[in-house]
């Protein structure tokens, strides 16, 4: 089970407190309902829930499905953008820093350019 670890300031130390990252799939053992993501959740916080329960699509069904229902809202104009062209310029440049990095050994610096400021 991964773990995230995160870091307390008191007013004299630091307190290292460690929160499980637990996924929360149906399907397994005695469970009947059937092979899928019921949600992810760090303690006691929810982090994500399958907006498609019951239609048992593995996670890369289910993130298409979120990119076009969220597609089909902005092209309707009744939501945001679901992924910026601003976002993924930025994301890819990130992507290509870190390709450079593992092929030099080296590290590699990005900054925020010119299309993060804009509104696309």
């Amino acid at each position: 089970m991964p773990v995230l670890a995160s870091l307390h300031l008191t007013h004299h130390s630091f307190t290292i407190v460690r929160s499980p990252l637990v996924r929360r799939q149906t399907g397994y053992d005695l469970d009947l309902d059937g092979f899928e993501t019921d949600h992810i959740s760090l303690g006691d916080t929810i982090l994500f829930r399958n907006p498609y329960i019951g239609l048992r699509l593995n996670d890369e069904e289910i993130a298409i499905s979120t990119m076009l229902t969220a597609m089909a809202a902005w092209c309707r104009d009744e939501g945001p953008a679901p992924y910026p062209l601003a976002d993924g310029c930025q994301d890819h440049l990130v992507a290509l820093a870190i390709e450079e990095s593992v092929s030099s050994g080296a590290p590699v610096t990005t900054a925020a350019e010119a299309w993060a400021d804009s509104t696309l």
